[in-house]
Order: C-alpha cells, then structure tokens, then sequence
C-alpha cells in the first residue's frame, strides 16, 4: 500500500515539473531558482494560475457565450425532515411512529370498553372443563351453547366480566369461569386538516390522539398542536392540546380512540419565540388569553445562570408603524397577554460579555482588572494601586488587539502584493533583475508572513496629567494591555550594523555614537532610513548632522534601528513600497523588545 503512495506522490511530482517546465521560460525559471522552496512553490502556483486565467479570458472572447443552469442545490436539512423555524414539538413526529405505538401485549384496565374484533379466552373449571375463543361479532355478542347468545359491545371490560359470570352462576351450577381478553381489535380513525398526511388510519383499539398523531406524521407546518379537535358521532368536539403532553406530561385530555373518531388539525393562529438564557430556544404556539408568564412555562423556565431579578426583553410588532418595539418587564409585569409575533429574551451570567485589560510590570498590584462600560485609563490605574517608584512611564506599551489584527493584515497584504510583484516580473520577463535583487524581496516577504505584531498605540501615559487633561485619560476597550517597565538603563541598536546589541545609557552619547559602538553600518545600510524610536513608541527619522554628533540627543531605553538599503528595489521599482514596510517592521520588532526585554 505504501509503495502505491509513494508511486503516486512521485508521479504527480514528475507531471507538475513537465507541466511547469512547459509553461515557463528558462530565464524564468532561473529567478525561480533564487527563491526559497516554499516561497518558490508558491510563486509557481499563482503563476500557473494567473496563466489559466488568462488563457480562459481569451477564450470567452473568442467563443460565443453561452448561458448554463446550475442544478438546483438540495438542502440536507429538508431531507432529513429537519425544520428549523417551525414551532415547538413538530419536529418531535420526526422519530420513528413505532416508538409511540401503543403496546397489544400489556393487560387492558378495567375500564376498556369492548366491540367487535376483540377476542376472548373462556376457561370453564367445575363441573363443565373447557376451553373457548370467541370473537366479539359485528352484532356486538358472542354465543356459548350453553348460555346462548350475549351482547358485549359497548360494555367495559370488568362489565363483561361480571355479566359473563352472572350467566354461568344462572345457568351452569357448579362451574365457574376465568375470562382474558387475548386479542384486540382495530379501529379506523380520521386525520383531517393541516395533518402531515391526512386520511383514514387503521390503528389499535388501545390508541389515543397522541398515537394517531404519530402514525400519521404529525402536523404540517402550519397546522395547530394546541388546538386539535376529536368529533365522536353524537359527542361534543374535543379539544386536544399537543404540549399537555411534551411539556408536562398531563395525559388526561388524550383520548381513546374509538372507531370512526375524526382528528381535525386546525391552522395555528398565534405563535411567539424565545431566546437567551431560557430551557428552551424555540418558536411556540400560544392560545388566546395565555400570557409572558404562560410564554416563560412554555419556554421551560430560565436557565440556571440566569442573572438575579431578570427583566423580560419584549420585541412586539407595532401593526401601525410596521416595525418592532422593545420593551422590557419587570417580574410584576408578565400577566401582559401575548401577542401574534412576540419575541421573548432573558440574560445570563455567561450571556453579560467578561471584558478585562491587562495590566503588568511596575504597578503596585499588576494583573487581569475587569471592565465596566467607560472605564478609562485613569479608572484602572487607581485600581491597580498606582505606579511604583521604579516605574518609568514614558516608556509605557499599550497594545491593543484591533490594531494587531489590524497591522497583521497589513503585513500579510503587503507580503502577497509582494509576491504577486515577483510573479508579474518573471512572467513578464519585461524588467532585467536578478538574484542579489530578488535575495532580500524574498527575505523580506517571509519576514512579513512570520512577524506577529503586538498591536501597539503611541500614548502619552502621564499619571500626573490623567485627571486633569480629557485627551490622555481615553477609554479601554476589552483586550487591552498596558506594560509600564522599570526605567532602563540601556539602548539597544538593531538592524544594519556589525554587532545588533544593547548598550548601557549614556546621556551623553549620540545615535551616531550608540552605531559606532556596534561596530557602524553594514554594505547593505541605508544611512537615510536611521530609526530612532523613542520609549513611548513614536518613530522618528534620523538626520546625520556634520560636526555635531551630539545634536541627537536620546532617551533611556530607546531603540535605534538601521534599515536596509532599498536600492536594490530600484529595479523592479518597489522602493516606494519596500520603504515603510521596513519601517512598519522596525516599529514592531521594538514593540516587543521592550515588553520581553524588561
């Protein structure tokens, strides 16, 4: 089995490299060559694609274009019956009618009433020994010789019973009977109205509503579960209430059947839906009277972690305007009748959204702090007991998770723009390159696939100022993070230099300094892209000043980053691209050496 895989792998590989080698250049192929495997794999596949692609528009222009039906897409839902919308307890007549087939093998009560097709077992013990079967015939009796005949239609069991025994004591002394009703008979009943599949039914003399109902399928999807009418010849309509049953197993209004009973399934008039922290989240049906206190029953109460004191969420149709209206109850409040239409809604504890920002480094009790609606940064520096006296806030990062998701979009639009640059180039072929400039677009591309931006916003984090100045005092959003490090004693020099190191601070050293220190710039700096990034954050552009290399003045715990000459972009003239993502980069990357470093 395993030489088969290996045999089909192998071969698919060959077939990939003769089609490729078909369809590219080896010119192109040569660029191709100077990628890294997985990014040259890549590069491959959008060029095959953006080929077929072209190859497919020349083609619509050149054929007359014809119009194609799609088949029509099957939902799996309705194939299994399954209706989401529908209202509570339809979907429940999508088990198997046999599971509520009333049983013929359990012994009948007392009160069951005979007709004919019932059978029964006569045992004769005494002076006569003998044993009879006899149906119940369609005259409604049965015949023993010695008692001639006798009428049971009509009669319970226990009646039968005592009349049986009755005509033995009368006309056979000394003999006594034991009497068992050993077969059933089938009745034939009606399902009219919205039923799933109305017609006549051949059921267990033993059947109720409820057994008819499943038999049948159930109601339709407009039909009525609440309402349902029983007529008996000569008897005043019953009604029949579905929910009695599933909700709270009240078994008194489901009838028996009895032979030629029709079952009317009415249209449901009126229907209301639940949602939130109640049993059940469904659609109901309510009758005319039943109010938001009935609705809560029917919605099987509230859920364990509902809050304390809950109000009801009311949505209601407002007929006039023809849109909703929401109100909400109180306890007090839900003998308000229902309306056609109404949606019910309850909260949670798990439902209330947990928002919380974290705080850490030199805070006087750092830690996860739980946010109420307009918190701002002041409010959750009091809780946290303030800064220590080591803190040293100019050098705060605040990061905040929209923005990182933010610049990790970015970084990965810029690679794939990026990419798709070097697809157009090889396919093209229209623009001499060659791998010294393909070497660091490459580099770069991976860089921005790998790097996992922190999020971070330039703030002014002034304790002192919080209270009294609107602007630096904002609101936290759930998701926040705000480190405030030790005061460093270091500056830390990255990127186009011999040696990317940290120095210790010194006041009275320049930029130019701090480089020289790591042993100056590399061939591949770029001395006009010098990044100063300041411990708040802000970025700010170098500018070499001659004969005064004390002129740039820095901070503790600044991080100074080289970017990498562009020029080599010029070719394929992508350095007005290249240039602030490397700047992008650079912020980020000391983002997170000052939260990791500290």
């Amino acid at each position: 089995m395993m030489n088969i895989l290996y045999r089909f792998i192998f071969t698919s590989l060959i077939v990939f490299a003769i089609k490729l080698s078909a369809e590219i250049t080896p010119a192109q192929k040569d660029m191709l060559d100077t990628l890294p495997p997985d990014q040259r794999e890549s590069v491959m596949q959008k060029m095959l694609t953006t080929e077929k692609l072209q190859t497919e528009i020349e083609e619509t222009f050149e054929e007359e274009s014809t119009l194609t039906i799609k088949p029509e897409i099957i939902d799996e839902k309705n194939l299994e019956g399954y209706c989401e919308d529908c209202i509570y307890g339809y979907n429940l007549f999508k088990y198997s009618p046999t599971t509520f087939a009333p049983s013929n093998k359990v012994p009948v009560s007392a009160n069951y009433s005979l007709g004919p097709g019932d059978k029964l077992e006569i045992t004769f013990f005494g002076n006569e020994q003998k044993k009879l079967e006899k149906f119940i015939s369609r005259d409604g009796s049965i015949v023993i010789p010695e008692l001639g005949p006798i009428f049971l239609t009509g009669l319970t069991y226990s009646q039968a019973v005592e009349e049986l025994n009755k005509r033995v004591e009368e006309k056979m002394l000394g003999t006594e009977i034991s009497i068992s009703l050993t077969e059933l008979r089938s009745i034939t009943v009606y399902i009219l109205g919205q039923a799933y599949k109305p017609g006549s039914y051949t059921l267990s003399s033993l059947s109720t509503v409820t057994n008819a109902l499943f038999q049948s399928g159930g109601v339709s999807e407009n039909g009525s579960l609440r309402n349902i009418i029983v007529r008996r010849n000569g008897e005043e309509p019953k009604s029949y209430d579905f929910y009695d049953i599933v909700l709270s197993g009240k078994t008194q209004n489901d009838y028996r059947l009895q032979d030629g009973d029709t079952i009317f399934v009415p249209f449901i008039e009126n229907k209301f839906k639940s949602q939130g922290a109640f049993k059940r989240e469904s659609y109901f049906e309510f009758l005319p009277g039943e109010t938001i206190q009935d609705a809560v029953f029917l919605a099987g109460g509230y859920k364990s972690d509902v809050i304390s004191n809950p109000r009801i969420e009311l949505s209601r149709v407002d007929l006039v305007k023809g849109d909703r209206e929401i109100t909400y109850l109180d306890l007090n409040e839900l003998q308000k009748p229902l309306s056609n239409g109404d949606a019910i809604g309850v909260s949670s504890i798990s439902g209330v959204e947990y928002k919380s920002i974290t705080l850490s480094g030199e805070f006087k009790y750092p830690g996860v702090y739980s946010l109420k609606s307009g918190d701002t940064l002041e409010d959750v520096l009091q809780r946290a007991g303030g800064l220590t006296t080591d803190a040293f806030p100019i050098g705060a990062v605040f990061t905040r998770k929209e923005v990182a998701l933010q610049q990790r979009e970015a970084f990965r639009r810029n690679a794939d723009d990026l990419e798709n640059t070097i697809v157009n180039i090889i396919t093209l072929g229209n623009i001499a390159v060659d791998e010294f400039t393909f070497a660091p677009l490459s580099k770069l591309i991976e860089r921005l696939r790998s790097t996992e931006p922190v999020g971070r916003q330039v703030i002014d984090f002034n304790p002192i100022k919080l209270k009294t100045n609107p602007s630096l005092n904002f609101k936290v959003v759930d998701g926040d993070e705000l480190h405030v490090p030790k005061r460093p004693e270091s500056v830390s020099v990255v990127g186009e230099v011999l040696n990317s190191t940290t120095h210790r601070y010194d006041s009275g050293l320049s930029v130019d300094d701090y480089i020289m220190s790591s042993g100056g710039l590399t061939n591949e700096a770029d001395t006009s892209r010098i990044l100063v990034i300041q411990p708040n954050g802000q970025s700010i552009l170098h500018k070499k000043r001659l004969f005064n290399n004390n002129a740039n003045k820095i901070l503790p715990g600044t991080t100074i980053v080289v970017s990498r000459d562009t020029r080599p972009f010029d070719a394929i003239q992508l350095t007005q691209i290249v240039t602030p993502i490397l700047a992008d980069l650079a912020t980020s990357a000391a983002a997170i050496a000052a939260i990791s470093n500290d």
